[in-house]
């Protein structure tokens, strides 16, 4: 790692230490792993949260690391399914609703919340989806 890239960290970590003090330990600790859901929420902080009662458009969830969602629902149709196998409890889930960033955990601690009282659309499956992700073994 640079001394730019480094800066950059650091930067970050400062931010969100200054957010959640209490979390200091734990950001230390997290940190470089988990480097995009601490910056999300740092980018996302301000923001105001989804109203009480709001009917999501579209959502997406990520799980672990991955910059790929695992889980895509627009206009209440699913288009993605693809769930990793977990041997033990996700390291963190993200959850993106109308491209925002609205839900981190990381490591079974909450560390951003803005859907509370969110109403997540019913979900049509789309077959075609469904069948390539049966095909691909991505659903068990």
């Amino acid at each position: 790692m640079n001394n730019k890239q480094k800066e950059y960290l650091q930067r970050y970590q400062e931010e969100f230490i200054e957010l959640l003090p209490d979390m200091s330990e734990f950001a230390n600790k997290y940190f470089v792993k988990h480097f995009n859901q601490f910056k999300n929420v740092v980018d996302s902080w301000d923001e105001d949260p989804i109203p009480e009662g709001y009917t999501l458009e579209s959502f997406e969830i990520y799980y672990g690391t991955s910059n790929v969602a695992q889980v895509c629902v627009v206009d209440g149709v699913l288009k993605q399914y693809e769930l990793p196998e977990f041997e033990e409890n996700n390291s963190s889930v993200t959850i993106m609703a109308n491209a925002n960033c609205v839900y981190i955990e990381i490591q079974g601690k909450e560390v951003l919340n803005k859907i509370r009282g969110v109403i997540f659309p019913q979900v049509i499956a789309n077959p075609s989806v469904l069948l390539n992700n049966i095909i691909n073994g991505d659903i068990s």
